[in-house]
């Protein structure tokens, strides 16, 4: 039996999907199952001593809290929580108004994100050159003349008669 906290482990709840409080999980060889029945310690009791939990799927690989996907999960989502901590100060201590508030959230940090690309183009081309340009089909080379359609001939002007 282990007894685990989201509070005090950061992103595992994140990692683990959990929507509600109680969320109970069984966990048997690395397998994990969402325990969703009534929350009575008879009904616990016989869903473990009757090995009702076989009956339930368990997760498939890429859920399961320790697998590489779940863990970005379980950090985004953490930023997400930490970045709507900082609006909340920014809204209710500095008195910032709210759509200042989320426009500075988005626009910083895409702003930086540019800047970063930015930074990352220069070193390459720095280190490597500028990419040369792509052969493409239906450029002609620069020793041939370029052809020219042929001209078209005036219209005849109608005559009024």
């Amino acid at each position: 039996e282990a007894v685990v906290s989201t509070q005090s482990t950061g992103s595992i709840g994140n990692q683990l999907l959990v929507t509600r409080i109680p969320t109970l999980f069984h966990v048997k060889d690395g397998e994990f199952r969402v325990y969703n029945s009534p929350r009575t310690i008879a009904v616990w009791k016989k869903f473990l001593t009757e090995k009702e939990w076989q009956s339930l799927e368990a997760y498939s690989w890429y859920k399961k809290p320790g697998s590489i996907p779940m863990k970005i999960f379980g950090k985004l989502i953490s930023f997400a929580m930490k970045v709507n901590d900082v609006h909340d100060y920014l809204v209710k201590e500095a008195n910032v108004p709210p759509f200042i508030s989320v426009i500075g959230l988005i626009a910083i940090p895409l702003f930086a994100s540019l800047l970063i690309f930015l930074a990352c183009i220069s070193t390459a081309h720095t280190l490597w050159g500028k990419p040369k340009a792509p052969h493409t089909v239906g450029f002609q080379s620069s020793k041939q003349p370029p052809v020219q359609a042929p001209a078209a001939e005036p219209a005849e002007e109608k005559k009024d008669q």
